[in-house]
C-alpha cells in the first residue's frame, strides 16, 4: 500500500468516525452538550459542518467541491427534519449555521482556484458530460 493509499484510507476512517460522532450528537439526547465546551448551539453547528466539509474534501478527492458542499447542506437539512421525530427541536437557524460552516470550509479552495485562473496556472476543466459543444455555440473559425 502506497503512502497516498494509506493517507486516503486514514482520512476515510476519520471521516467515518467524525460522521458517526456528529450523527450521535445531533440526533441523540445530548441537547445542550456544546455548553460544556463553552459554545452555543449555532457555533457548534458551524464547527461540526466546517470539519465535516473539510474531511469530505480530503477523503473524496475526485468529487467536486460544490457537490460536496451541496451534499453536506442537504444532510444538514435532513438532520433538522429528523430532529422533529427524535424529540429535539428543528430550526432553520441551525441549518443556516451549518451553511456558514460549509461556506468557511469551501470558500478558500474556490478563491485559490480563482487566483490560479488569474495567474494562468489553472486551465478550466470540463466535466465528463460536457465534452460536446452544440454546433450553434461553436465559434466559426
Amino acid at each position: 500500500m502506497t503512502r497516498a493509499q494509506k493517507a486516503l484510507f486514514f482520512s476515510r476512517l476519520c471521516l467515518g468516525l467524525l460522521s458517526l460522532s456528529i450523527g450521535v450528537l445531533v440526533l441523540g439526547p445530548f441537547q445542550g452538550a456544546e455548553e460544556a465546551f463553552g459554545l452555543n448551539d449555532k457555533e457548534a453547528h458551524a464547527i461540526a459542518f466546517f470539519a465535516l466539509t473539510l474531511m469530505l474534501q480530503v477523503a473524496l478527492p475526485k468529487v467536486r467541491r460544490l457537490d460536496i458542499a451541496l451534499g453536506v447542506l442537504a444532510v444538514g437539512a435532513l438532520i433538522e427534519v429528523a430532529q422533529l421525530f427524535t424529540g429535539r427541536s428543528a430550526s432553520v437557524s441551525d441549518w443556516l449555521a451549518d451553511l456558514v460552516g460549509v461556506a468557511f470550509a469551501t470558500a478558500p479552495s474556490f478563491i485559490e482556484t480563482a487566483r490560479g485562473f488569474m495567474r494562468g496556472d489553472v486551465k478550466p476543466q470540463r466535466r465528463l458530460g460536457d465534452t460536446k459543444i452544440p454546433a450553434k455555440l461553436r465559434r466559426s473559425a
